[in-house]
């Protein structure tokens, strides 16, 4: 398979599959490769100190009350008077802060070397 220019590389990876990259030159995967790999070892030694940071007794401290403030308590509520659009805004903001903690979470998990269960989604 010759080479596409980078347009049609583009093109083959939008609409799905991997044979987009087999048409870059051997240099080009080599590189991929190589940087792939290294950011492997960067996420592993990130999670890993999240879960010492975690496994600290100041961190446990700081961030069970993170986790009590947000993944343990309700994501959204009524309130009283408050028009729909506020409640939207209020939702998607409690969202944030859970995304955040739910993301140190899973990678306290990934350092302690813990199976990921993904979130739950409604659909």
């Amino acid at each position: 398979m010759k080479p596409q220019d980078i347009e049609g590389i583009i093109s083959g990876a939008a609409s799905g599959g991997w044979d987009w990259f087999e048409q870059a030159d051997e240099k080009t995967q080599q590189a991929l490769k190589i940087q792939q790999e290294k950011d492997a070892e960067d996420a592993r030694a990130i999670a890993s100190a999240w879960a010492r940071f975690y496994n600290s007794p100041d961190g446990r401290k700081a961030l069970e009350s993170m986790f009590d403030v947000t993944l343990r308590r309700a994501v959204y509520f009524a309130t009283a008077g408050w028009d729909p659009a506020t409640m939207a805004t209020y939702g998607a903001f409690r969202e944030g802060q859970n995304s955040l903690a739910q993301e140190i979470a899973r990678q306290i998990s990934l350092g302690e070397g813990e199976a990921i269960k993904p979130r739950d989604v409604q659909t």
